[in-house]
């Protein structure tokens, strides 16, 4: 990944004594009923940048951006991340504020679509938007009296939780890596993290639409010349594909001061020693979102966290209520696990960084020893934080949000198009194009094991069309970025499904 340009230090300066002047109560009478409960007007703050030639403007809304007029620096590019963030955790609720804390009401973004309900098993038409929880989900268990609303649930597994040979349903959602290993997390509190990806409507209309939850109509539409290639978000216009992936820290205490810190969210979580379903209270950890739009066709790609996962820079203060990963007193465990020839015993060592040596169907989870790797940015991401931060508490003073932190953002420098017809992948990217703030850019809570060797469009430029056996010759196309599209079905009960008419474009 190419190297950031050295940037000065005299408009750190300058941007540090702007930040005190730049924020401003604007009237947006669109967004009036948006902004606090009772005020008739929408604070707006103008984001740390270079010089005012890239200022990028920040509001307080719902209105998620769907590009920026250009991308030409990366305190543009963190910038803009930052107004994803806030207007993607703005609550559902017009009557309530940003980031109240306890509250445990639904944000934006968790009111898009869970990948499994979008492909569904047999590769069936998914359920009209807003169906949080698929019919076959739910009927799986149907006999524990349905602890979840069906259409408003936020539904929570795990990999090795879910029996990869169920032929119900397959919900397998994940850290990044390792691959064929426990990879699990668990914090200090004794929980255990749990993931969960979702899709924006636009992202989810364009599969609906050209029948590409369906493997069979993936390959008819690459057999035809059409590439996969999702919308593009628009400067002022349509926000484009958006993918979110999150990891949710389990809560037992949700009541204690600590959480009021977090964005808390009731959760439907699959219990992986008893594979039945419960209810408990999560805490937001992490959270990437991948972002496709017209100045970057090849996504952007931001991903935050909640400043209390791992110890920070050298020397920085303990928070208030220790880490959620990081113990300064840690020490081995002896955890008893279960196993196919009976019961053992295996060492979770103070290693840090080190994946588990047992699945969570084994044996309870116990605290991971994390650090974070690649230190935050200094030079861009630092300081917009601490700007951003502090912008949060002069409007919302109690807001969760100012509890949180962008580690990074991946764009490209250079216009890098979709391609017109359908490519294999890997995506042959122009990586000296490829920047960020740090070479390589890992979220502690998504990518806690592989922090050394990867960054995210290593992984994603390998993203495919979903498998099809009746012709494994596609199997192998690019699947612009993203890896949701390749857990698509198809009917197996019998040989070939009807060709469905294509309706995509060769060009976007």
């Amino acid at each position: 990944m190419k190297s950031k340009k050295i940037i000065s230090e005299k408009w750190l300066l300058i941007a540090l004594f702007t930040s005190a002047i730049s924020c401003n109560q604007v009237k947006t009478p669109s967004e009036n009923s948006l902004a606090v409960a009772g005020s008739s007007t929408s604070p707006s703050c103008s984001c740390y940048s270079i010089s005012s030639l890239y200022n990028v403007m920040i509001n307080f809304n719902n209105q998620v951006p769907g590009d920026l007029s250009s991308f030409s620096t990366q305190s543009q590019a963190d910038c803009f991340a930052w107004q994803e963030f806030i207007s993607l955790n703005w609550p559902v609720n017009p009557s309530d504020s940003f980031g109240n804390p306890y509250d445990l009401a639904p944000v934006q973004w968790e009111t898009y679509m869970p990948r499994e309900v979008l492909f569904q098993p047999g590769g069936v038409a998914p359920p009209k938007w807003g169906t949080l929880v698929s019919d076959e989900y739910a009927a799986r268990f149907k006999s524990q009296k349905m602890i979840f609303t069906k259409n408003n649930t936020k539904l929570l597994t795990f990999t090795s939780k879910v029996n990869s040979t169920d032929t119900l349903i397959d919900l397998t959602v994940q850290q990044a890596a390792p691959q064929g290993k426990p990879n699990w997390l668990g914090a200090q509190n004794g929980t255990n993290v749990w993931y969960e990806i979702m899709l924006n409507e636009d992202y989810y209309n364009f599969v609906v639409k050209n029948g590409y939850y369906n493997a069979q109509t993936q390959h008819d539409s690459v057999k035809a010349g059409i590439p996969i290639n999702f919308p593009q978000g628009v400067y002022q216009g349509t926000t484009g594909a958006i993918e979110l992936k999150a990891a949710w820290m389990e809560v037992p205490n949700p009541t204690a001061p600590q959480w009021r810190r977090y964005k808390l969210s009731t959760a439907t979580v699959l219990d992986p020693g008893s594979n039945q379903l419960r209810t408990t209270t999560v805490a937001l950890v992490g959270l990437h979102i991948l972002h496709k739009t017209q100045n970057q066709p090849t996504w952007v790609w931001a991903t935050f966290e909640q400043i209390d996962n791992v110890p920070g820079k050298t020397g920085s203060p303990e928070p208030p209520y220790g880490y959620n990963f990081y113990n300064s007193k840690c020490t081995a465990q002896q955890v008893k696990i279960k196993t196919t020839r009976g019961d053992s015993t295996v060492t979770v060592s103070c290693a840090t960084n080190t994946s588990p040596p047992y699945y969570l169907m084994q044996a309870p989870p116990v605290p991971i020893q994390l650090t974070r790797t690649n230190a935050i940015d200094s030079i861009d991401a630092a300081p917009i934080n601490t700007m951003m931060q502090k912008n949060i508490r002069q409007f919302y003073p109690n807001a969760v949000w100012q509890y949180y932190q962008l580690v990074d953002v991946i764009w490209s420098q250079s216009l890098q198009p979709d391609p017109t017809s359908p490519i294999q992948a890997p995506r042959n990217l122009n990586l000296s194009s490829m920047t960020s703030g740090v070479p390589i850019v890992a979220n502690s809570t998504l990518e806690s094991y592989v922090q050394k060797t990867n960054t995210c469009i290593s992984c994603h430029v390998y993203s495919t069309i979903a498998p099809y056996p009746l012709d494994t010759a596609n199997n192998n196309v690019f699947g612009d970025f993203s890896f949701a599209i390749t857990f698509a079905k198809y009917n197996t009960a019998q040989k070939r499904l009807p060709a469905r008419k294509v309706t995509g474009r060769k060009k976007q």
